[in-house]
C-alpha cells in the first residue's frame, strides 16, 4: 500500500465521526502495523544509500510517517481507554 494512501487512512480515523469503536479499532490498528513496516523499510534503504540528496529525502520520508505513526497509536491508547471507562 501507497503511503499517501496509508497516511488518508490515517487521517480519516483521526477525523472519522463516530462509528463502531471495536471496528475503528481492528482497522486502526491495522493501519498501524503497515506503517510501522513501512517505517522499518524506510529505515533500511536509508541505511544503505550513500546518495546524500536520496538520503535527505529518505529521512524526510521516515519523519514524516514516524509522527503519523505516533499520533495513530496516540489515538488508538485514547480509543482503548474510552472503551475501557465505558465498559466495553
Amino acid at each position: 500500500m501507497k503511503l499517501k494512501k496509508l497516511l488518508k487512512k490515517l487521517n480519516f480515523f483521526l477525523h472519522a465521526d463516530k462509528q463502531l469503536q471495536h471496528d475503528k479499532d481492528e482497522a486502526l490498528a491495522n493501519v498501524l502495523k503497515k506503517l510501522k513496516k513501512k517505517e522499518m523499510k524506510l529505515q533500511e534503504e536509508l541505511d544503505l544509500e550513500t546518495d546524500e540528496i536520496e538520503r535527505k529525502f529518505l529521512e524526510q520520508e521516515l519523519k514524516i510517517v514516524h509522527s503519523q505513526r505516533e499520533k495513530g497509536i496516540g489515538l488508538l491508547s485514547e480509543m482503548r481507554g474510552r472503551s475501557r471507562e465505558n465498559g466495553s
